[in-house]
């Protein structure tokens, strides 16, 4: 944990996932609470957000094995075993969402931390072939797209959907070339044959 997490937050944390401990550290609570503090360290937290995302994580976690646990025992109605099942799988989805969305944070975190690549101030060559090749490709799924008759229904839909993906990746190359032949500098013109 850093200088960044507010200690009440730490400690009142801390305070609500010793209990969950306690019962393992034969009612000591300065035992549970270390080893909640221990459990807590293991998610890395840096920010109050991820810290409370990993307590959270412990926590369904915990709570999912107490569930489970209950619903082993023989002498529980079938009804009450299958509620205890279905808290048990209710929380570790919860904790699962937890994690990833704690995760998502400290990859944004990691991110933002490391140096940024130099932008590279060499752009291509816009090449005249590719808005040529974009406009072949959108003639060829025009085409298709007319061309249905004599086939099943699934031949038929197979055909209109790579008919659409290709026009979508058309349109999709001839704005990016679009955009790239806008920020490409000025080239002068290759030296002909005859300037030579």
């Amino acid at each position: 944990m850093t200088a960044d997490v507010n200690p009440t937050v730490l400690e009142t944390i801390l305070t609500h996932l010793a209990l969950l401990f306690l019962t393992a550290a034969a009612g000591d609570p300065s035992a549970a609470r270390g080893a909640a503090a221990q459990a807590l360290a293991a998610y890395h937290a840096q920010t109050e957000e991820e810290l409370r995302l990993a307590s959270e994580i412990l926590s369904f976690s915990l709570h999912a094995l107490e569930a489970l646990g209950q619903a082993a025992d023989r002498e529980l109605s079938l009804n009450r075993i299958l509620r205890l099942r279905g808290s048990a799988v209710s929380l570790s989805r919860e904790a699962h969402t937890a994690q990833r969305k704690l995760d998502q944070l400290q990859r944004a975190r990691t991110a933002a931390t490391q140096p940024q690549p130099q932008a590279q101030t060499d752009q291509p060559a816009v090449s005249d072939e590719m808005p040529r090749a974009i406009a072949e490709a959108e003639r060829i799924a025009k085409q298709m797209m007319g061309k249905h008759s004599g086939m099943t229904w699934t031949q038929s839909y197979q055909k209109r959907i790579l008919t659409q993906r290709m026009a979508e990746n058309a349109k999709k190359n001839q704005a990016k070339y679009a955009a790239a032949a806008l920020n490409a500098p000025a080239m002068s013109p290759e030296p002909t044959a005859a300037a030579l």
